[in-house]
């Protein structure tokens, strides 16, 4: 049967809201990874229900890649990642419902948590040694302790009257805990604006609930770092509206922005997906004495996908993509050092890449294993 999954798979070459069962993780003792920073780790499925996805590594001074270098198995089909002090953590979609948490060091495994049945997990957040994960499926967000294998559910959908909010990603500050939901109907359109719900780690309550300004949050939050001249600590994600035969609607959405704090908001759009002539599927942020910029990686027509650039000190998009028309900028993630890293997946030329600024340091893509077709499968470290 063809639902949402499919269609969104097909049409945008994305697995952003997946269905699947659970898989195994075997440890692997023999894990041959770098022995610390830097390093940028990558995630990638092929979105074929039930094959292993692979982790590689890149030094983004030397340009050397290691190749599937995690644990068998640790990573799914359609595989998202977040690093944590000290942890990776790979949310398995498709045929995954778990969490994967690898020592960002040794890449060794050190616990996989289901997330429920069917639940299909999109992002992850951590609070005192729990983690926080939206589900696309389900009342919209399960907390999972380590060492048990019982997951708590967190009922998020009060707004939506089928019961499931559709959540789709979710970042903690401080104890509190933000999380984006489409609220979409039985035909997978949003029925209004989307909403993000701030649920309180210390007692696993709903604190306050913001209403956006455009609909159907689908990318992953981001926080702007706090020496950032403006915005500094807010939460950015993209919304997308979608046709109803599923294909991208660039005239509505934008890159929302949340402002954090006691009294948390919602003030509006940092920058329009008809500004873009796309859509911010990752944001990564460089601030240093000398930039202050937010970059997007921006699938416009597919299968393209662009490099663009908003200039966090005088509030500006830059104009016209950084990179050639040869490369389809797919992720993308900033380095300490301030190198750029970028996935491009180019058909027959994917991999990862590695720009300074505006100006590329690779001569061609870097293979991992896999295409690297996660929108949010790299971190840097």
């Amino acid at each position: 049967m063809t639902n949402r999954c499919t269609l969104l798979a097909t049409t945008l070459a994305l697995a952003l809201a997946a269905c699947g069962d659970n898989q195994r993780v075997l440890p692997d003792a023999t894990v041959d990874a770098p022995s610390g920073p830097p390093r940028a780790v990558v995630v990638a499925g092929d979105f074929t229900m039930g094959h292993p996805g692979v982790l590689s590594t890149l030094d983004p001074a030397t340009r050397e890649v290691k190749t599937n270098v995690g644990p068998a198995l640790a990573v799914g089909d359609d595989p998202v990642l977040r690093h944590f002090p000290g942890e990776l953590v790979i949310v398995n979609r498709t045929d995954g419902n778990n969490v994967t948490i690898l020592d960002d060091q040794t890449l060794a495994l050190k616990e996989q948590l289901g997330t429920g049945p069917g639940s299909n997990p999109q992002d992850v957040a951590e609070v005192g040694g729990r983690l926080y994960v939206a589900t696309f499926n389900g009342k919209g967000l399960v907390v999972l302790t380590r060492g048990t294998t019982t997951p708590v559910t967190i009922d998020l959908s009060a707004d939506d009257p089928d019961g499931e909010p559709n959540c789709n990603s979710v970042y903690a500050v401080g104890n509190d805990v933000y999380v984006s939901c489409g609220l979409l109907d039985a035909g997978f359109q949003p029925r209004g604006p989307g909403k993000v719900y701030v649920v309180d780690a210390t007692t696993n309550q709903i604190r306050t609930t913001l209403t956006l300004t455009t609909k159907n949050p689908l990318g992953a939050f981001e926080r702007v770092p706090d020496n950032a001249p403006n915005g500094a600590g807010e939460l950015l994600f993209s919304t997308v509206a979608f046709l109803p035969d599923f294909s991208v609607d660039f005239a509505h959405g934008c890159v929302e922005r949340i402002k954090p704090g006691a009294a948390p908001s919602a003030p509006g759009c940092l920058v329009t997906n008809a500004d873009l002539k796309g859509y911010a599927s990752r944001a990564a942020f460089q601030v240093d004495k000398d930039n202050a910029i937010t970059f997007l990686a921006v699938p416009t027509t597919f299968p393209k996908s662009e490099l663009r650039a908003y200039d966090m000190t005088i509030t500006t998009l830059w104009a016209g993509p950084l990179n050639p028309v040869t490369e389809t900028v797919g992720d993308l993630v900033v380095c300490p050092a301030g190198e750029l890293v970028l996935a491009d997946t180019t058909l027959n030329a994917n991999g990862l890449r590695v720009y300074d600024g505006a100006a590329e340091l690779t001569k061609a893509a870097l293979p991992i294993g896999l295409p690297p077709k996660s929108t949010h499968g790299l971190v840097c470290y």
